[in-house]
């Protein structure tokens, strides 16, 4: 399989797979280990190696150096989301990469300045705030509501007032992005009549945070908002263009490179046990075992070439949102595919489950990790936007067919 980026940008993967080798050592990682968290590490471990990964410039790579990023095209970032994959690092999901671009892209200057060199620094956690009850793959649905103590005036400050529920990281986020009805018209359009905004979840009265278990066992969060006010510097870009820019911020986050770490990891793990223990030896017969691996590999060479159509659009300052969603559609369920085809060639060992780390059962053959991908692979296709909605955006936008 060839590499995915030009000799630059490959050598920058290398110092970041080398930086990462130290850093998630297995002496490194020790006793950090907690199963509640999608990360797998406890959030002391996250954030002593998110503020080491942001000091050497990793968090920030194509922010631009007046709020303390690099100022490199996106193939570098690109390339350090497919290590940072590939090792299983906690610093994919972080402030840059959930709110950076809408702020970057709409927010105050006195916004980007406190809150963007903060998450370069990687001092900052944050948390997106779109799903609710009643809205999930359907935004138009959200009831969250934010009214003015002052109608119409800039100064006065926000209330804020319902439930953000399935929120990843919320219970140790120091921020939340969210998107809330600021509409006073119940039947305003939806596309006008949301806004976004900035919320300081460690000193806002009125927010609340709790915990729920996900079938993996790691958690979501929910975030109940109660007449919880925030100033008008919360208001992130224009009062009714909440929705326009929660797209964008989604759109932002699909360039697929981190998937793609994932899905190239587990098939060279499942390559890596097929040659140890013999191809004889699996829990399936050896040509189908050889063919299903050769169709995960043309796969996964696919999915590699979608994710560098779309840092190939986004490097000339295009519109990435149909590669973009052609891209998670694809390399998302992927990720399914491998794991599916990871617990039949392990056998019924490979329905043993283990954590992203700590103790594993000696019994479960690559510490459980196939049994876990397989319940885990679930979250991508729902999450960021659901595939279907996806589908639905690629028919429309992509191929021109009209809505239903």
């Amino acid at each position: 399989m060839d590499t995915p980026f030009d000799a630059e940008v490959e050598a920058f993967r290398a110092e970041v797979g080398a930086y990462l080798d130290g850093a998630m050592a297995a002496d490194r990682v020790a006793g950090h280990d907690d199963p509640s968290d999608l990360t797998g590490l406890d959030e002391e471990f996250e954030r002593a190696l998110q503020a080491d990964a942001g000091a050497r410039g990793y968090l920030a790579i194509t922010l631009p150096a007046e709020y303390g990023g690099g100022g490199r095209p996106p193939a570098y970032r690109a390339a350090f989301g497919l290590e940072a994959a590939a090792h299983d690092a906690p610093v994919i999901d972080t402030a840059l990469t959930l709110g950076g671009a809408p702020i970057l892209a709409h927010g105050s200057d006195a916004q980007k300045r406190t809150l963007l060199p903060a998450m370069a620094r990687g001092e900052l956690l944050l948390c997106i705030g779109y799903t609710e009850p009643g809205a999930g793959s359907d935004l138009a649905g959200i009831a969250t509501t934010a009214r003015q103590v002052i109608p119409e005036d800039p100064a006065s400050d926000w209330v804020l007032t319902g439930v953000k529920s399935l929120v990843t990281g919320a219970h140790k986020a120091d921020w939340c992005l969210l998107v809330a009805r600021t509409a006073i018209d119940d039947e305003a359009p939806a596309r006008s009549a949301m806004s976004m905004f900035l919320v300081d979840l460690r000193a806002t009265a009125g927010v609340t945070v709790r915990r729920g278990r996900t079938a993996n066992d790691w958690t979501l969060g929910t975030i109940e908002l109660v007449d919880a006010r925030v100033p008008p510097t919360a208001l992130l870009g224009q009062e009714g263009r909440g929705f326009a820019q929660m797209a964008a911020a989604l759109a932002d986050e699909r360039s697929g490179f981190f998937w793609v770490g994932w899905a190239e990891q587990r098939l060279a793990d499942l390559l890596d046990h097929v040659r140890s223990v013999g191809i004889d030896q699996l829990g399936v017969a050896p040509a189908v075992a050889r063919d299903a691996l050769a169709r995960l590999w043309i796969d996964v060479a696919l999915a590699r070439r979608h994710a560098q159509t779309v840092v190939a659009v986004q490097a000339r300052g295009d519109d990435a949102t149909v590669p973009a969603a052609m891209s998670k559609v694809f390399v998302t369920e992927l990720l399914q595919r491998i794991a599916s085809v990871g617990i039949a060639v392990l056998g019924p060992a490979g329905l043993l489950t283990g954590p992203l780390f700590g103790p594993a059962s000696p019994d479960a053959p690559l510490r459980g990790r196939f049994a876990y991908e397989c319940v885990e692979r679930l979250h991508p296709t729902i999450s960021v936007g659901s595939n279907e909605i996806q589908r639905d955006l690629l028919a429309h936008r992509g191929l021109g067919l009209p809505m239903a």
